[in-house]
């Protein structure tokens, strides 16, 4: 296992909703929402999460999942019909009547871990090469354990 980066969650909303002019959202403010997810991506990952950060199921029961690209889901969420969480680094590209917020829960901003995992009896011999580019360009920063 081989801890890579975190990303915020990111909630892109219509700008004409009661959050519009905030400056965060936070996961109570999104209990009441219909959530449009990709089908493919992150989408059930965002969805265990809605479960978890909202703990109840008629949050899941309010998603949509939508098997079309990002642009798609952020063109619906400019037209009304729901609000889509995202990760930070798919922030990049603006839309009309879309606005963007990071969305906190007690500790702050909400993050989702990236790690890497593989089977140690992978033998593979392009998998060692693939570690050692991950480690030179994601070192490990979690905390060291010492062994007594």
């Amino acid at each position: 296992m081989l801890p890579l980066w975190s990303e915020r969650v990111i909630a892109a909303l219509p700008d004409s909703h009661a959050l519009g002019r905030a400056e965060r959202a936070r996961w109570p403010d999104l209990a009441g929402e219909k959530f449009l997810l990709p089908q493919q991506g992150p989408g059930q990952e965002l969805e265990t999460l809605i479960a978890v950060k909202l703990r109840n199921t008629a949050a899941t029961e309010r998603t949509v999942r939508q098997d079309v690209s990002l642009d798609r889901l952020l063109s619906l969420v400019g037209a009304g019909y729901g609000a889509l969480l995202m990760f930070e680094g798919a922030t990049g590209v603006r839309y009309e009547g879309v606005v963007y917020h990071e969305v906190w829960d007690d500790e702050g901003p909400t993050r989702v871990p990236f790690t890497d995992f593989w089977r140690d009896a992978n033998g593979n011999p392009a998998l060692q090469s693939f570690l050692s580019m991950l480690r030179e360009h994601h070192p490990d920063l979690s905390p060291k354990v010492e062994s007594d």
